[in-house]
């Protein structure tokens, strides 16, 4: 179990490959260095979604 909250809620993506598989195709940079699946809210590539995403399935973030 996890020590932290975004540790256990990739976790809990990662119980899911097809999500995990979903969310690394659909959050990825733009052109400008910004998620492209974040309308209402832009965010900087990688975007918190993404990051969880890669840490559920076992790629090293740090």
């Amino acid at each position: 179990m996890a020590g932290d909250r975004f540790t256990a809620c990739a976790e809990e993506i990662a119980s899911d490959p097809l999500l995990v598989e979903r969310l690394l195709a659909e959050h990825v940079p733009n052109a400008d260095g910004w998620c492209q699946s974040h309308n209402a809210h832009p965010e900087r590539h990688p975007c918190s979604i993404r990051r969880l995403a890669e840490l559920a399935a076992g790629q090293d973030l740090y």
